[in-house]
């Protein structure tokens, strides 16, 4: 059974309720961005839309694959789907294990590559050709990071980890300029995303890392929740 690294074993599931959490956060602001945008038609919210719903498909991802390492029943219902598929004995198991890691890590990449590009400053971003072609190439080297980070895990949270920082600096340049306390929860949210994630490459080190890496990413999703719930109340 293939995995990415090892996690305490009286934290599985936990961790599973927390990233529902994130999920359901991701998919209410990705459907919220998506209203908006119907209604002004600027561009910025059906990217900030796209986003957060490759938020929830990473997350979702995380989480199916995660209820197969920690579920018997889950893994004995996943082994009768795709059984014949994975050849005599399983031999082929762990393709597929890495393929749900990697669209995990491929879609959460991509979303905070699409943040830090709708969060820097206010222009006609993501509508001119060479801009749209830097994309290209961007999304090209996040799928060959995802690739790596199959095998290297550290890879993935490093450079999430240097995305995430950028996306934080945006914001606080964003606060700083308008002194909005959207602005300000908004870069709070992403600043603990970021430490969770930061926390995540010591996994090496010490899998307990795990734990508090998972538990300020819950605290960042639920800061965003909040601004959410502000924002629509409005």
């Amino acid at each position: 059974m293939f995995r990415l690294f090892f996690t305490p074993g009286w934290f599985n599931g936990y961790d599973l309720l927390f990233n529902s959490v994130g999920l359901v956060v991701a998919l209410l602001i990705a459907a919220y961005s998506w209203r908006v945008y119907k209604f002004n038609r600027e561009n910025r919210f059906m990217y900030f839309s796209l986003a957060f719903l490759l938020v929830s498909i990473s997350l979702a991802f995380k989480i199916f694959t995660s209820g197969v390492l920690y579920y018997f029943p889950v893994r004995e219902t996943v082994y009768q789907v795709i059984g014949p598929a994975a050849g005599p004995g399983l031999r082929y198991s762990a393709l597929f294990y890495r393929a749900g890691f990697f669209f995990q890590m491929a879609s959460m990449l991509g979303a905070w590559l699409v943040i830090f590009f709708v969060s820097q400053k206010s222009r006609a971003r993501l509508t001119k050709f060479y801009e749209l072609s830097q994309i290209g190439l961007f999304v090209y080297l996040l799928l060959l990071i995802s690739v790596i980070s199959n095998f290297k895990y550290v890879v993935f949270y490093l450079t999430s980890s240097v995305l995430l920082s950028l996306i934080v600096l945006n914001y606080y340049k964003n606060y700083i300029t308008t002194k909005k306390n959207s602005a300000l929860k908004v870069m709070a949210a992403f600043l603990f995303i970021l430490a969770g994630n930061l926390i995540s490459v010591f996994l090496f080190l010490q899998n307990g890392s795990y734990v508090v890496g998972e538990i300020l990413t819950l605290v960042g999703f639920l800061i965003l929740l909040q601004t959410y719930r502000q924002v629509v109340r409005r």
